[in-house]
């Protein structure tokens, strides 16, 4: 339960320290006193949203610090403390939140820095509030299976947790399932261009990543080959005529460098290097002779020479530039091939581990649907009986239940509430047909039974009152106190039969002091209590009768 609450330099509020008492708290105060501000403050301290709006007009930052006492929740919150590393006591919790006109909002929880969501986690176990949010959810259709699960029994919400981690497990396969299926046409186009290019390549025959160069040489050859003929035969004809031929005036040279060798010995190497560039000549016609001899033009050879090249050169314009690099394109073309080749067993894996999950996931929420029946069913008794209490004993209500075309995080089911207040009335969705005033008496019939199973130990009402007739006021008022029983209530209202369910009551009051406005909160005695009461329902003019009717009217509430 929330024992204190201490906030400074919040809105208008310039510093205010309350604590709270057990049982049914209510609220009361003229509008624009800072009722609601109140219950911000506190909604701040659970994780609620801050903004620098908030903090009091010419401060720098606002502080608000509540102390929680513990009860049902504080293994709950002990194993939260001890997994994000926070300090904690056995039976009490403080927790801080300080806004910043300039910097970071700070969180800390007994004394430690935390996060927004660690403290969200955190006090979601420790208070409840309801106000125009929670008709909202109410009037969600997509909510309303969370109000029947938050009354499955704990077995319950293991099975849910199994479903949604198959179900978190599914979407990925199925995700990856439709990207696949979405990028066939895409993929299919990649393996026509793969396996066109792998088809040419392929038939091109490659072997030799410098065969084009080998080949080059052979054009060349074989291109130039009369040219090759023609100068050859000249050479010879230079080196082999009988009169002035190469060999001749060689020979004619040879023989004049033997005879200086007759004149002195220094002529020897002379001669020598004659008699070797000689036999070299002749070595090198002997050579050129050979090549000649060796060498033939064949056009088939030719024909089938250029064919090539220019096959070799087609490719190495598409996948080149060199023979090397379309060597690497084609071992990287059948790379992709290969996978492609696989894609189709990965499609077919996907789909057979869909399909397994699949039916698991039937069963699991098959099982949700059978129990969701169960607790639907009490709840719709529950809460018929709770409409009783609060005047609406001729309203029929009932959960019905639809089977969505695929799973969701929840299961299989899709869960309307259906409300006929009056008699005579079909069976309608609430967000239909429900007034503001009956909206508010399904919350608290709600609640009221939630808060049976809820772990929460503090339940905050916000003027959910607004909107209906003294006597069901009076029914609402009653309603709240009987949760007080086994939880904090803390109830704001404008509704004198609600402040006389209370079992004690708290002031708002607004005051102007040298130009600034304060508010103040504190408790009231029996008499006051008796005044405050008599106020709201006749006016400011208190008069003895009034008091009495103030009185007569806590009595008769209590009495009940």
């Amino acid at each position: 339960m929330l024992v204190e609450l201490d906030i400074k330099n919040f809105a208008i509020i310039k510093s205010l320290k309350v604590r709270f008492q057990e049982k049914m708290t209510v609220i009361i105060g003229e509008t624009g006193a800072g009722k609601s501000i109140i219950i911000d403050a506190v909604s701040l301290l659970m994780g609620g949203r801050g903004q620098k709006e908030m903090i009091r007009s010419g401060e720098s930052k606002a502080i608000i610090t509540g102390l929680f006492e513990l009860d049902d929740q504080k293994e709950k919150i002990a194993e939260l403390c001890d997994q994000y590393g926070l300090p904690h006591d056995d039976d009490q919790l403080v927790i801080s939140r300080e806004l910043a006109v300039k910097g970071r909002n700070v969180v800390r929880i007994n004394g430690q820095l935390t996060t927004i969501n660690v403290l969200r986690e955190i006090g979601s176990y420790l208070v409840d509030i309801h106000g125009q949010h929670d008709q909202q959810i109410l009037m969600d259709q997509d909510r309303q299976i969370d109000l029947v699960d938050n009354y499955a029994p704990a077995s319950f919400k293991a099975d849910l947790a199994t479903y949604q981690t198959d179900y978190a497990q599914w979407q990925k396969l199925t995700s990856q399932l439709r990207h696949l299926r979405q990028d066939a046409q895409e993929l299919a186009q990649k393996q026509d261009i793969l396996q066109f290019q792998n088809n040419e390549l392929e038939a091109a025959d490659l072997e030799d990543p410098q065969e084009d160069e080998k080949l080059e040489e052979e054009y060349n050859e074989l291109n130039n080959y009369q040219k090759i003929a023609d100068t050859a035969n000249y050479f010879m004809q230079l080196y082999d005529d009988d009169e002035h031929g190469i060999a001749t005036l060689l020979g004619d040279a040879q023989n004049a460098a033997t005879d200086l060798t007759e004149f002195g010995s220094k002529f020897k190497d002379f001669a020598k290097t004659v008699d070797d560039g000689v036999y070299a000549l002749n070595d090198a016609r002997s050579e050129l002779s050979n090549l000649m001899d060796a060498m033939d033009f064949d056009e088939e050879r030719f024909q089938y020479v250029t064919n090539r090249l220019d096959t070799l050169n087609s490719l190495k314009k598409k996948y080149g530039p060199t023979l090397a690099d379309v060597f690497a394109f084609y071992e990287k073309v059948q790379k992709e091939l290969s996978q492609f080749e696989t894609g189709g067993l990965d499609e077919e894996k996907l789909q057979a581990e869909v399909a397994k999950i699949e039916e698991r996931m039937t069963q699991e929420a098959r099982n949700l649907h059978l129990i969701r029946e169960k607790v639907a069913h009490s709840l719709e008794e529950q809460i018929k009986q709770e409409l009783a209490d609060l005047y609406m004993e001729k309203a029929r209500f009932s959960i019905n239940f639809d089977e969505t075309k695929t799973f969701t995080d929840k299961g299989t089911d899709a869960i309307v509430f259906l409300i006929a207040p009056n008699p005579g009335e079909d069976l309608m969705p609430l967000v239909k047909i429900v007034s503001g005033g009956e909206q508010s008496r399904l919350i608290l019939a709600l609640k009221a039974i939630f808060s049976r199973v809820e772990p929460v130990g503090t339940m905050i009402f916000d003027e959910i009152d607004t909107g209906v007739s003294g006597r069901v006021s009076a029914a609402i008022g009653k309603k709240m106190h009987s949760i007080g029983r086994n939880k904090q209530v803390i109830a704001i209202t404008h509704s004198p039969q609600v402040a006389a369910a209370g079992d004690q009551r708290y002031l708002v009051a607004k005051q102007v002091k040298d130009g600034s406005t304060f508010t103040q909160i504190g408790p009231l005695s029996k008499e006051e209590t008796i005044t405050a009461i008599a106020q709201m329902m006749a006016g400011q003019d208190v008069t003895d009768a009034a008091k009495k009717n103030a009185a007569d009217l806590i009595k008769s509430i209590k009495d009940d």
